[in-house]
């Protein structure tokens, strides 16, 4: 914890996944398919690339880790949680941090599955709104369904951590830009965007008091020994 300082949000978006790279059209509809179609794993590519996220992370000393309960983002956040000093971070999965565009038909691993799929990593998975019909709400009108849960997201960030804490999500590329606007409280008629590389970094502070800065966004200067020239730094 940090001296003048409420709280301080790493953000990233997940490492490429098999939905990142051209793939052939997947048929069927079975449960199979459906996972494969929206929530692709982490290509071995993308597997480094985490890797070298949680080697720039391991420093940090997280109070709490959060993801979203799909599988590419899942993996991600365990590459951090697992390379943090000081012990284990557990990390939370909140339903309302997955990939905009999503089907909400789509259920996805449970807990227990994510448990799994996390090596020990994986603690609770939330809705923080269950009563939320985001689908009809989406159907009505999307970018702002999009913002709203993006709003809900961040008012969970700063109401439950206001004392100096350090938190890091993984989300997605396109939800990572109503979350951004979300944490800075702007809207969507700003329609301010921000890039999202596959584990570009975003990290916002908010001051005692009052007052917020975003210190940086989209870094993928971690990434150099990978790709230097598919990085970038802000």
């Amino acid at each position: 914890m940090v001296e003048g300082y409420k709280l301080q949000v790493f953000l990233a978006r997940h490492a490429e996944s098999e939905g990142n790279i051209p793939r052939p059209e997947i048929p069927g509809s079975g449960p199979e398919e459906e996972r494969a179609r929206h929530d692709p794993d982490l290509t071995p590519f993308g597997m480094r690339q985490a890797k070298l996220l949680a080697k720039r992370l391991s420093g940090e000393r997280f109070d709490a880790v959060f993801s979203s309960p799909l599988i590419r983002a899942a993996r991600t956040a365990r590459a951090v949680a697992a390379a943090q000093p000081g012990g284990k971070v557990d990390i939370t999965f909140l339903r309302e941090l997955r990939e905009a565009g999503t089907p909400w038909s789509y259920i996805g691993l449970d807990s227990r599955e994510l448990g799994r799929l996390c090596g020990g990593y994986g603690g609770e998975l939330l809705s923080l709104r269950p009563d939320a019909d985001w689908e009809a709400f989406e159907t009505a009108d999307r970018d702002a369904a999009y913002l709203e849960r993006a709003y809900v997201c961040a008012r969970f960030f700063r109401d439950t951590f206001a004392a100096g804490e350090r938190i890091f999500i993984v989300a997605h590329g396109t939800f990572n830009t109503f979350l951004i606007r979300a944490l800075l409280e702007l809207t969507n008629e700003q329609d301010f965007n921000f890039c999202q590389e596959n584990t570009g970094l975003t990290k916002v502070k908010y001051f005692i008091g009052s007052g917020r800065r975003l210190s940086y966004a989209n870094d993928t200067s971690h990434l150099y020994a990978t790709a230097p020239g598919l990085t970038f730094t802000l």
